[in-house]
């Protein structure tokens, strides 16, 4: 319990569901130690944290509503800039209106540029310092502009490890800023070991179009394989339409933490995006899978191949992805049962260098001043 309590709001960006899973254990530790705790968010986030947290006061934030339209990201992301720039103007009056009404003491805003307030401290999380892009002068213009917006934080909060082990790579490779902290692996999941009930969990996430594209790919190729399947659609209160699939394969639209906890444990092994949460998680429970870059985000690319390299993971692109040959090769690293045990212990333990209680520390040095 902390000696003073103090008022946070914490604001993920919809983008998918990874910004909202790894606020998870944050709200968890600042409920934990006493502090009263709001969520700002919009869309699948905000459904993902109120089905976590359905007792905690929340704001609805104006969306970003960003969606793949263009094979090319660079692309997508320049045609979608103005809604984009409107929507950060936008919700930097709605939270400066909900800090001063409510007496917040602190922001923490994942990813969300205009989550700021005039009286309160601000953090901002995130795993990009450096943007990358398809082209070398657009990346290095939209690094300056970005690089604008993060100036305005007080205080920015790395969840990763610091170099040279970190796991974004150049993505986080700047001197720009100052106040930079590794706060270390978030997930809010555990390691969980019981009966396998199924050969394969695929988790789904994204914007549109790219999750249901992936899931359109999945479920075509499981007619021709021999495998037991769950697959988690990533659409918290919302019933998307019946998918057509073999018996052997059971869809759910949605799992909080607990049940994606059980279902991944329950799993040989997992298909998923290559997010940077889901690999966080994967990486926290020491699970290896099979990772589906979207195509054409650089972020996602990037980190591929150093998961790739690092050799705990096979990454295929959704044009080479064959779920038959892939599995296949993804349960030779898991042929000795006792063995894979201890990789998730050493996982574990590997990850608990940078605990959740560093967030605390910086939350008393930030308030304090």
């Amino acid at each position: 319990m902390s000696d003073i309590v103090q008022k946070i709001l914490v604001c993920p960006l919809n983008w998918g569901l990874g910004h909202a899973s790894r606020c998870v254990p944050v709200i968890r530790m600042f409920l934990d130690r006493g502090h009263e705790v709001h969520i700002g968010s919009d869309g699948i986030a905000l459904d993902l944290l109120r089905v976590e947290f359905p007792n905690l006061p929340f704001v609805r934030l104006p969306g970003y509503n960003v969606q793949y339209k263009h094979k090319s990201f660079t692309k997508s992301m320049l045609l979608q800039l103005p809604s984009m720039l409107s929507a950060i103007v936008r919700e930097g009056r709605v939270v400066s209106a909900y800090v001063a009404k409510h007496k917040i003491d602190c922001v923490v805003s994942d990813n969300r540029l205009g989550c700021l307030g005039r009286t309160s401290s601000n953090i901002l999380m995130t795993h990009q310092l450096v943007l990358r892009l398809n082209n070398k002068f657009l990346s290095r213009c939209a690094t300056w502009a970005y690089g604008w917006f993060i100036a305005r934080f007080d205080k920015i909060w790395v969840p990763d490890l610091p170099p040279p082990n970190h796991l974004c790579g150049e993505m986080i490779e700047s001197n720009r800023f100052k106040d930079v902290s590794y706060v270390g692996f978030l997930s809010r999941l555990k390691p969980y070991f019981g009966k396998m009930m199924q050969d394969v969990i695929v988790i789904l996430s994204g914007p549109e179009p790219t999750r249901s594209r992936l899931e359109e790919i999945v479920v075509k190729q499981s007619w021709h394989s021999p495998y037991s399947m769950l697959i988690v659609r990533g659409l918290p209160h919302c019933t998307g339409p019946d998918l057509d699939v073999p018996d052997y394969v059971r869809c759910v639209d949605f799992l909080d933490a607990s049940g994606m906890e059980k279902a991944i444990g329950e799993s040989r092994v997992v298909i998923a995006r290559c997010g940077y949460s889901t690999v966080m998680d994967l990486m926290t429970i020491g699970k290896s899978g099979i990772l589906i870059p979207t195509p054409g985000q650089p972020e996602q690319e990037l980190l591929g191949e150093r998961l790739a390299a690092m050799g705990r993971f096979i990454v295929k692109s959704e044009a080479d992805f064959d779920l038959d040959k892939d599995v296949k090769k993804i349960n030779t690293l898991l042929l000795d049962f006792d063995e894979y045990k201890q990789k998730v212990a050493n996982a574990v333990e590997w990850s608990r260098k940078y605990t959740l209680d560093s967030f605390e520390n910086e939350i008393k040095k930030l308030l304090n001043k």
